[in-house]
């Protein structure tokens, strides 16, 4: 009998221990924080698919802005203050465009993880109405009793009826009361939307100092997702570590303690001293990371989206605080900003990190600090590393290898298994006649690649020199393959290849009130948004005698250009517009983005530098743009009909006939250049260009 009581307390111990954890033990993860604060062109859902092989390379979580409809219509917004939770349209793309950049990372190996803001929540056109929404048909109505008692919205005659807020006051939007069971089970049925319909792995949770760390327990329970990270934003190791202790060790913060080490070290100019905490009597990397019991909850990271744009953004030598950060514990996160800037130099030491699988809870020997110098050995899985920085001497033994260097660091590797780490450009996307791509691999490793879609192999065409691409759609795979036959991630990039125009005119139609009138015009280069009409609010304009206004754009290299028309920034706009041929707009409804006034658009079918319908001598089709429906009229009969998007996604597409039209729906297709197919009857193919507005 006593046998039996002690076999079953056991039980029940190590199934409590076995219950799932936002904060996996010993994970390698590396993430990247895709955006900052405003970057609704670098992190366009489009745009950061159009990037996914490269970012698949390095990067094992990829930290997206918040996705949801934070109004409508949603423009130029970050989203932090949201309305809807199963809407998934926001500033940086619609959702379908969101659930194919979460797959298309993920056939790459890399897993997405979503910005949570549940502090909080606006309401659709007042304070506080909020909206009735339904999920796997249970419809979620929020009333009064949602919101704290103590908001200030109370000053302002609006009801709230909720208990007292937990935590920190937020007052930019309602602060919401998660001891009602309402608000609980809405917020569970939303991450669980959020990981099953639209293919998120993880969390990242705003704002939890305004509310018990408990209930990101409650929700991590219900969602069960792969990582949780919390924004405890606070740089004392005790409130971030009795915030862990709250959230029942279900998550894992951000290691703001950390984060002001790094601060201080720069303060300092540049005192290695600063980066290190007393531990047991010995050294260790300053933060949660120098304790054995936090490390495992720690995600490091040098700034955010908030940091980086005001007075606690690191000013020191960002390489060597991204080694220092990449070659300690914790599950680091690399900002956006320092990736574009130093891209491959920080792959080289992700690079080093994989290949001896330095995890969140390596153990850490630091062999030398001083203020002029840092020394440490690093474990992982696989072998161990040595990173020195600073200027001081120090002898590596000799069985370590160079793995990376660079001013004032150098990371050194022992054993493990270095995968190759290759990089191809340019990244997936629409491009004009003579572009060329470009490959390398790290470790001298040689490159096989395949230009039909198939698998590479080391019997595929070797790379030896960069290759044109044709014109149409082309999808290159690759793999790099060093000596000891190590080979790398395949790398999959799509791209579609036009004719040039010689230019590109847009023309408008305001509305009445405005009194002036500027065009704002840029194209996205290898993730970068490149301006062609002068800094904001661009390109003054004047408007013809027909009520337009327009500008010429001769200065392109993309096949795509992004323009604005607004009232030479007098707080009103268009929202964001995209084009490949001459076109011509006019103003729709209006709405207002915080401080400004937005405009939607549609295409004017009667303006005279509208773009003219594709026709050769067997197709035409219009209306082009469309918004929906294309017609095709032909003059042989037709097999099959394809649609590929401007990224090189290819698909066969339904299609009605009546007498020699055609016709296809691209209703439920995002905006964007779409290449239509024809295979005819006789075996012959044509393509046409479509854009859907």
């Amino acid at each position: 009998m006593k046998k039996t009581f002690y076999f079953l307390v056991i039980f029940f111990i190590l199934s409590a221990f076995s219950v799932k954890s936002q904060a996996p033990s010993q994970c390698t993860d590396v993430m990247l924080q895709a955006f900052y604060w405003d970057s609704y062109a670098d992190s366009k859902w489009t745009n950061l698919t159009s990037q996914a092989s490269e970012i698949a390379g390095s990067f094992d979580l990829v930290w997206l802005p918040p996705s949801g409809n934070a109004n409508s219509p949603y423009y130029n917004t970050m989203g932090y203050s949201p309305v809807y939770y199963f809407n998934q349209n926001s500033s940086f793309g619609t959702q379908t465009e969101l659930k194919t950049l979460i797959s298309t990372l993920k056939n790459a190996g890399t897993r997405c993880v979503a910005d949570i803001v549940i502090n909080h929540r606006n309401g659709v056109s007042s304070w506080t109405d909020f909206p009735s929404e339904t999920y796997n048909g249970v419809t979620y109505t929020w009333g009064s009793w949602a919101i704290c008692n103590t908001d200030e919205c109370v000053a302002k005659g609006y009801p709230a009826t909720g208990g007292p807020d937990e935590g920190e006051n937020f007052d930019g939007a309602r602060d919401l009361d998660h001891r009602n069971v309402t608000v609980q089970n809405t917020i569970k049925a939303y991450l669980q939307f959020l990981k099953n319909d639209i293919g998120y792995a993880g969390w990242r949770y705003d704002m939890t100092k305004g509310y018990p760390g408990s209930y990101n327990a409650i929700y991590n329970d219900a969602a069960n997702a792969d990582y949780s990270v919390g924004e405890y934003w606070d740089g004392s190791y005790d409130a971030l570590w009795n915030w862990i202790k709250a959230a029942n060790y279900k998550s894992t913060t951000f290691d703001f303690s950390f984060k002001y080490a790094l601060n201080n070290f720069a303060s300092a100019g540049g005192d290695f001293t600063k980066l290190v905490w007393l531990y047991n009597g010995a050294y260790q990397p300053a933060g949660l990371i120098h304790h054995p019991d936090s490390k495992r909850y720690a995600t490091t990271f040098i700034d955010n989206h908030d940091t980086y744009r005001d007075s606690n953004k690191f000013n020191g030598d960002v390489l060597l605080a991204n080694a220092f950060m990449l070659c300690s514990p914790g599950i680091p996160c690399v900002s956006l900003p320092h990736w574009k800037q130093y891209k491959n130099e920080i792959k080289a030491m992700i690079a080093a990190r994989h290949a001896v699988g330095i995890h969140s809870e390596s153990a850490v020997t630091v062999n030398q600090v001083n203020s002029g110098s840092y020394v440490a050995t690093v474990v992982g899985k696989k072998g161990s590393l040595m990173v020195k920085l600073g200027s001081g001497s120090y002898a590596i033994p000799s069985d370590y290898t160079l793995a990376a260097s660079g001013n004032n660091y150098a990371i050194y590797t022992k054993g493990g298994s270095s995968v190759p780490v290759l990089t191809v450009s340019p990244n997936s996307g629409s491009y004009y006649y003579g572009q060329t791509v470009t490959m390398s691999a790290t470790g001298n490793a040689a490159i096989y690649y395949t230009t039909d879609g198939s698998t590479p192999t080391t019997s595929s065409t070797r790379y030896t020199s960069p290759f044109t691409l044709p014109i149409g759609n082309t999808t290159v795979k690759a793999i790099a393959v060093d000596a000891s036959q190590q080979t790398s991630k395949m790398a999959e990039y799509n791209y579609t290849i036009v004719e040039k125009p010689t230019a590109i005119t847009v023309r408008f139609t305001p509305p009445p009130s405005w009194t002036s009138y500027a065009v704002y015009v840029w194209e996205m280069v290898n993730g970068n948004a490149v301006q062609l009409a002068g800094v904001w609010p661009g390109t003054v304009v004047s408007k013809d005698a027909q009520g337009y206004v327009s500008y010429t754009i001769t200065n392109f290299t993309q096949p795509v250009v992004n323009v604005i028309f607004n009232n030479n920034n007098k707080k009103e706009q268009t929202v964001d517009l995209s084009t490949s041929e001459n076109i011509c707009w006019t103003y729709g409804t209006s709405s207002v983005s915080g401080s400004n006034t937005v405009y939607s658009c549609t295409v004017d079918p009667s303006c005279t530098t509208a773009v003219e319908q594709h026709e050769t001598n067997l197709l035409k089709i219009y209306p082009n743009p469309t918004q929906g429906i294309v017609y095709l009229s032909v003059s042989e009969e037709i097999e099959d009909i394809t649609v590929t998007s401007a990224l090189g996604i290819t698909c066969k597409i339904p299609f009605s006939r009546k007498s020699d039209v055609y016709s296809i729906d691209l209703s439920d297709f995002p905006s964007g250049i779409y290449y239509v197919g024809i295979f005819w009857k006789n075996g012959s193919k044509e393509t046409g260009v479509v854009l859907k507005n």
